[in-house]
């Protein structure tokens, strides 16, 4: 007998009730081992997106900060500018007021 007789054989073949349920529990158990394997790789691949997510806010909330510094860093070059403006100013106005009270004395 060939394969296909053998194959046509075990089609025709009534199987016990043991027969089915042996077959049917092996195959039970290795759905539940693949079960049980992608719900590790799911867990797995879970704390890993949540490891990637925190150095993701790490480096946003850096970038945040970043960006505070910098703005703070030129908020205070430009209040030195304007301070320096102002003594300028106020010297101005100290030179001008000598120049005023010169001209009515003379």
């Amino acid at each position: 007998m060939d394969h296909f007789d053998n194959v046509l054989i075990k089609l025709q073949r009534q199987y016990s009730r043991d027969e089915t349920v042996a077959a049917l529990t092996k195959k039970l158990k290795e759905t539940e081992t693949r079960v049980g394997q992608l719900e590790s790789e799911v867990d797995y691949l879970n704390s890993e997106y949540e490891v990637e997510k925190e150095k993701r806010e790490i480096i946003r909330m850096s970038k945040i900060e970043a960006r505070k510094e910098e703005l703070y860093r030129r908020q205070n070059d430009k209040i030195k500018q304007y301070r320096s403006a102002i003594k300028k100013l106020k010297q101005q106005r100290n030179d001008l007021i000598a120049k005023c009270i010169s001209f009515e004395k003379k």
